[in-house]
């Protein structure tokens, strides 16, 4: 994430306000950050993750080891509210004795977070990029969240420590974080608080959206997002995985051989094939069926077309429902 200098109230910090009535209003000052934060900041207030030493704080600052586990602990226990999950430990002790932070003994104890040594937690000194990596990808395990990999890679990949490879790839794969910049990670890089907000805001749209698991075949399953729209087989895996950003939606419809992904997007339909993550062809407008393995039936506002299995034009869209109905391209004289 590039990190922007500028910074800026959220809203204006009245120390006070003293009317010729001799009446004085104070107002408490609120969080200072970086414009392209506003909607992270607000939203982390909005949802409760906040701690309460950031709601006045700068937010351009870095954060130490300490400030992000508390940040991380909120973020945990809601995202377990929201997700009907059961916080569970897998440790009595963290053997840490240079601190005893509530936030930091959970998350040791959930195997989310470990010291810089067996004993040492190290809880005022600033996190690094990359240890705020593993710190997520580890959050990610523990909700059994579907990891994306990162398949651009970065410039300084050979900079990132072995320890944490596995996890800049998860963590910027599933778009929780990114880079600083020019192809750049920069993982002994601090890690600022507003980065951390954003992290953590990120890390809870990565939850899949309420019932969203579909089930296309016997051995795939459609699943979605804030971020992607992708499908997996019964292990788990992702085999095919299409932008949130570019695409509203995703049906399946098969072509006699093979089930197929119809990614609608505005105005026009992208037709995959999920085994290989090809594209096939795109048709104009929305597809709204299929009939018999044979026509696709691709509709404009009140008008429809047919197209065939290769994307080939059989009818423009520009007719009527009835029309397509009395030609038999469709069976049913009313759309569902």
């Amino acid at each position: 994430m590039k990190e922007i200098f500028m910074k800026k109230k959220i809203s204006l910090t009245l120390t006070s306000l003293c009317l010729a009535a001799g009446m004085c209003f104070s107002a408490q000052a609120a969080p200072l950050n970086s414009p392209w934060a506003d909607s992270f900041v607000a939203e982390a207030e909005q949802i409760g993750i906040l701690p309460d030493f950031m709601l006045n704080d700068d937010l351009t600052e870095n954060i130490t080891r300490e400030e992000f586990c508390e940040l991380a602990y909120l973020t945990i226990e809601q995202a377990a509210d929201l997700n009907s999950v059961v916080i569970t430990y897998l440790a009595r002790e963290t053997n840490f004795t240079d601190t005893d932070n509530k936030a930091v003994t959970a998350l040791k104890r959930m195997g989310v977070i470990t010291g810089r040594t067996s004993t040492k937690f190290e809880p005022e000194s600033l996190l690094t990029r990359e240890e705020a990596a593993v710190i997520l990808n580890n959050m990610a395990d523990y909700f059994e969240l579907t990891k994306f990999v990162n398949n651009n890679g970065f410039k300084d990949r050979n900079s990132i420590s072995s320890w944490a490879k596995e996890s800049v790839d998860n963590v910027c794969g599933m778009n929780i974080m990114s880079g600083v910049g020019d192809g750049v990670f920069d993982p002994g890089g601090n890690y600022t608080k507003e980065q951390a907000i954003s992290t953590m805001v990120r890390f809870l749209n990565n939850f899949p959206d309420e019932e969203s698991k579909e089930k296309i075949d016997n051995t795939k399953y459609y699943m979605s997002n804030a971020y992607f729209r992708w499908v997996e087989d019964d292990k788990g895996r992702v085999i095919f995985k299409l932008p949130a950003s570019q695409y509203t939606d995703v049906n399946f419809y098969s072509n006699g051989e093979k089930v197929l992904a119809f990614a609608a997007a505005d105005g026009y339909t992208d037709i995959y094939d999920i085994e290989n993550g090809r594209k096939l062809f795109t048709i104009p407008g929305l597809v709204t069926g299929t009939t018999s393995d044979k026509y696709i039936i691709a509709e404009a506002g009140d008008v429809y077309g047919v197209y065939d299995f290769n994307g080939r034009e059989i009818l423009p869209i520009q007719h009527d429902w009835d029309y397509l109905y009395n030609e038999k391209y469709v069976t049913s004289g009313e759309k569902a």
